[in-house]
C-alpha cells in the first residue's frame, strides 16, 4: 500500500511556521516532475531549456490547496539536492508572488528544520543575489513552452504563514472531495 504524498501524509505538527514538503524536483535538475496522487508517483512532465536548472528544491506542502487548484508549491532552501519524494520537515521563512497564466501560484521559501536558527530565520538571512536569482529563474523557466508568467516581489515570513493557513484552510473545506 502507497502512502498519498498529498492526502496521507500531514502538513506537520507546528503548521503554519514549520511544515511537511514534500520534493518533486531537485536543486540542480533540468527536469520537471509532478506527484501524480492518483498513481502515487512523481510524473515527468517536460524538460527545461538544455541549460536551465532548479535553483533550489521544489516541492509542495501536504494538504493544501493552493488559488490554483494545486497543492501549495514550496522552495526548499538546503545546500545540497534533495531527492525525488524526500519529506523534509521546514521552516517557513517567505514566499514570492507569482502568477502562471493568470492564476495566483505563490512560491513559499523553507528550509530545512535543522538549518541553524540564528542563520536562516527570516527572509533577510538570504543574500540579495539569491533571491534574485529565485525571481529570475521563475521569469524564464516557461519562456519555452510560451506560457505567460508574472514574478513579484519577496515578501516575509508572517505572510508566508498566512499563506499557508489559507491554503491547508481551503483543503479542509474541500476534504469530502477528495475523499
Amino acid at each position: 500500500m502507497f502512502l498519498n504524498n498529498l492526502h496521507q501524509l500531514s502538513i506537520g505538527e507546528k503548521y503554519p511556521n514549520q511544515v511537511n514538503c514534500v520534493i518533486e524536483i531537485p536543486k540542480g535538475k533540468n527536469t520537471k516532475y509532478e506527484y501524480d496522487e492518483h498513481l502515487h508517483v512523481f510524473k515527468l512532465t517536460r524538460c527545461l531549456i538544455s541549460s536551465l536548472n532548479y535553483p533550489i528544491n521544489y516541492g509542495f506542502i501536504p494538504q493544501t490547496i493552493a488559488q490554483d487548484g494545486d497543492p501549495l508549491d514550496v522552495l526548499v532552501y538546503n545546500h545540497d539536492p534533495l531527492d525525488i519524494g524526500t519529506i523534509a520537515e521546514c521552516r517557513v521563512i517567505g514566499v514570492l508572488d507569482f502568477v502562471d497564466n493568470g492564476e495566483i501560484d505563490n512560491k513559499i521559501l523553507a528550509v530545512p528544520k535543522h538549518a541553524p536558527v540564528e542563520k536562516y530565520s527570516k527572509l533577510s538571512d538570504f543574500d540579495e543575489s539569491f533571491l534574485k536569482i529565485i525571481k529570475h529563474f521563475f521569469r524564464i523557466y516557461k519562456q519555452d513552452i510560451n506560457e505567460d508568467v508574472e514574478v513579484g516581489e519577496w515578501h516575509n515570513g508572517e505572510k508566508a504563514s498566512s499563506i499557508v493557513q489559507s491554503a491547508h484552510q481551503r483543503y479542509v473545506k474541500n476534504i469530502s472531495y477528495y475523499s
